[in-house]
């Protein structure tokens, strides 16, 4: 850009560059790793954080990811395992958006009840 004027000299506004930015290095994907902390119970970590577990129960195994909802009740261990592939996998949201959705329209419905005691209960009280 050039700035002209009469009494100034032409003097050219200097390029803006943007930044440099560095490219993270390509690393290799996190692995899972499972440790069995107790008799019948297996916990795993990804990439260094709690990931989810396994817990042994009669004639089968439960999984439950790492917000400890559970996922399912599986026949043998390796398919509990495989079922925390991902708390992102479709299957694991869609069961955790059900159960959400179950929460919320119990607290909706538990809610509406109590603001219904207490309306009855402030319209009574003068009766009294």
């Amino acid at each position: 850009m050039t700035i002209t004027s009469p009494q100034a000299p032409t003097r050219t506004a200097p390029a803006r560059t943007a930044p440099a930015r560095s490219v993270p290095a390509r690393t290799a994907p996190a692995r899972t790793m499972w440790a069995k902390v107790d008799t019948g119970f297996w916990v795993a970590h990804h990439g260094g954080e709690y990931f989810g577990s396994v817990d042994e129960v009669a004639g089968g195994y439960v999984s439950r990811d790492a917000h400890g909802i559970p996922i399912g009740r599986y026949d043998d261990l390796d398919a509990a395992k495989a079922s925390l592939r991902s708390t992102a996998d479709p299957v694991n949201a869609a069961r955790r958006r059900r159960t959400e959705r179950l929460s919320l329209a119990a607290a909706t419905a538990l809610g509406a009840t109590a603001l219904g005691f207490a309306l009855t209960a402030g319209a009574l009280a003068p009766l009294l």
